[in-house]
């Protein structure tokens, strides 16, 4: 990742109960070319905030997401208070709608990071659009980080401005904006330093061959953004989308990546190429983007395929001369955008191959002074299963929520079929003593009495009832332990 020039961008009960809770699907977007291309997902649990044009009234951020909107020509500040031990990452997502006219060259975002007095943290970054004519989400950060040679290693407020440029013949409406904060613990002891050889300027090796024996599901975004682990998996995406998918990457890892769009069926006797028809950009998890976007031609009668390599993920990177910065372990992302003149060749969704090789043996990472795992940096064994298992957050969280819900009901189940096997025994016992279950004494009889001996009460008095045939104790004759009289009787 090149610093200053451009870049492309607690019970069943709680359990069942979360159940019920509706996720909300991303809503269709229609742009001028768009077609039925989804939006933007936004993360649910973003908090609204608004940027000012002017730095003095600049909002806070703290750690975390937030969603504002920017319009043509806006520039807009928010305030960020730094302490000397953490590196900072603020992220900026511009989320035009699928398909809402853009120009290839000039028409994007500028994110800078800088002190009060002005003086930058790094080299800025410039996220835009490789491919002309359509808009689809582009991405990027600014940083501060630890042990840099800049002049923001100081505990203090810090001013983080995100500006949108673009040229006038250009898509006019605002575009909704996610911002994110992320901020690494510092580190025990010393930095590592930068490695001999960091793997930047590499070529992708040959990518995992084999046909797709996994279905991949990719998200909207960076937040419902399918999970896919080392092997070959199919998708298929609407053109003029962008689908998003992640992948697990741990300290000593790298990503090899290639991503396949299908050739049509019936493209025709003559096809014309669409430029641009395919890109993907891969971003580190803390959104940051790797080198420009990577676009390349799409002809119907034949696929077309970009590759992708992420450099080594080791802390010294981030020093090293060859100016990436940062490769964090954590979630990788994907974002693979297929132009929408693709529609013209496909009735309705085309088919997306991606073949996924995480190469290198995780290694132990560098001893955090506080949770980096909580903060977003770090892989763990539930990570490695979802990607195994092709899912997305929500997906992963609904899948724990019903086996908790599971071994809840067979918790409950045990209970209740070891309380009625208590009852039967107990049940068996009184039987074999002559006193069943539940059983209750003769009509007209106390406990232990002699059938026919007049019923006496607790008090050692008899009972008494209207007198009826000739005596006036006991149950009226004819009715005795529950009895109709004989027939005939008056």
């Amino acid at each position: 990742m090149r610093r200053g020039g451009r870049r492309g961008a607690t019970g069943v009960v709680a359990a069942a109960a979360a159940l019920c809770v509706v996720a909300a699907v991303p809503g269709q977007a229609v742009g001028a070319d768009g077609g039925d291309a989804p939006a933007y997902g936004m993360a649910e649990d973003a908090k609204k905030i608004k940027g000012t044009a002017s730095s003095g009234d600049a909002p806070d951020v703290k750690p975390g997401i937030y969603t504002d909107s920017i319009g043509r020509g806006e520039k807009k500040y928010y305030s960020v208070s730094l302490d000397a031990k953490s590196s900072a990452f603020l992220s900026a997502v511009a989320a035009p709608v699928p398909g809402a006219k853009v120009q290839g060259i000039g028409d994007g975002l500028k994110i800078n990071l800088e002190t009060v007095g002005g003086d930058p943290c790094d080299g800025g970054t410039q996220p835009g659009f490789t491919s002309q004519g359509a808009a689809y989400p582009i991405a990027d950060y600014a940083t501060r980080v630890i042990g840099a040679e800049d002049e923001c290693q100081q505990a203090g407020p810090y001013l983080f401005s995100v500006e949108r440029v673009e040229s006038a013949t250009s898509d006019p409406t605002r575009w909704p904006l996610e911002i994110r904060y992320m901020s690494e613990p510092g580190l025990k002891g010393t930095a590592p330093g930068a490695p001999t050889d960091n793997g930047a300027d590499d070529e992708p090796p040959p990518p995992v061959s084999g046909s797709a024996k996994k279905k991949a599901h990719g998200g909207t975004g960076f937040n419902d953004a399918g999970a896919v682990s080392t092997g070959v998996w199919k998708d298929r995406v609407t053109p003029g989308a962008t689908r998003f998918y992640r992948v697990p990457l741990d300290w000593g890892q790298r990503l090899n990546a290639a991503v396949e769009l299908g050739s049509a069926s019936s493209p025709g006797e003559y096809p014309q190429s669409v430029y641009n028809g395919l890109g993907v950009t891969t971003y580190n998890p803390a959104r940051g983007a790797f080198d420009d976007d990577h676009f390349v031609q799409y002809t119907p009668d034949r696929s077309a395929q970009v590759v992708a390599l992420t450099p080594v993920v080791d802390y010294g990177n981030r020093f090293a001369d060859s100016g990436y910065d940062a490769p964090l372990a954590g979630w990788y992302y994907l974002a693979v955008t297929v132009s929408p003149k693709v529609a013209e060749y496909f009735k309705g969704t085309a088919p997306l191959t991606l073949r996924i090789d995480v190469k290198g043996a995780a290694k132990p990472g560098p001893k955090y002074d506080g949770d980096a795992a909580a903060a977003g940096f770090g892989v763990s064994a539930e990570d490695k299963e979802q990607a195994e298992k092709g899912q997305s957050a929500a997906e992963a969280e609904r899948s724990g929520t019903l086996e908790l819900v599971a071994y809840g009901g067979i918790g409950a189940g045990t209970v209740l079929i070891l309380a009625l096997a208590l009852w039967m025994l107990m049940a068996r016992r009184r039987a074999a003593t002559g006193a069943g279950p539940g059983a209750a004494p003769v009509p007209g009889q106390a406990t232990g009495q002699a059938p026919g001996q007049a019923p006496v009460t607790q008090s050692g008095t008899v009972p008494f009832w209207p007198q009826q045939q000739g005596h006036g104790y006991g149950p009226p004759q004819g009715q005795d332990h529950g009895q109709r009289p004989p027939q005939g009787r008056q």
